[in-house]
């Protein structure tokens, strides 16, 4: 399991520059859970059991070690378990 944060600023592939978000990545690259931290800093949450809504839903696909390394899309910035719980577990505009 691996947890990460991610930053978009300083991206060079035309995303906007604030989009920090919190992931959780299991053993196969999937991320079962996120956080993203919206610009008035209420935060969006997603996870298997809450994948999608009407503000935006999980993020897809698979993430290697070489995604979280590319800094054309922004910083990856590896996390402990309990740095991650500390965000999730505060409170979401759309997630319990």
């Amino acid at each position: 399991m691996k947890f990460v944060k991610y930053s978009s600023n300083g991206n060079s592939v035309g995303l906007d520059d604030n989009i920090n978000c919190y992931w959780q990545i299991n053993e196969l690259g999937e991320i079962i859970k996120s956080v993203e931290i919206q610009l008035n800093a209420e935060l969006l949450k997603y996870s298997k059991q809450h994948q999608a809504d009407s503000y935006g839903q999980l993020p897809e696909g698979i993430i290697t070690p070489d995604n979280l390394n590319d800094r054309s899309y922004g910083t990856c910035t590896l996390l402990t378990e309990n740095d991650f719980d500390k965000v999730w577990s505060k409170k979401a505009i759309n997630f319990n």
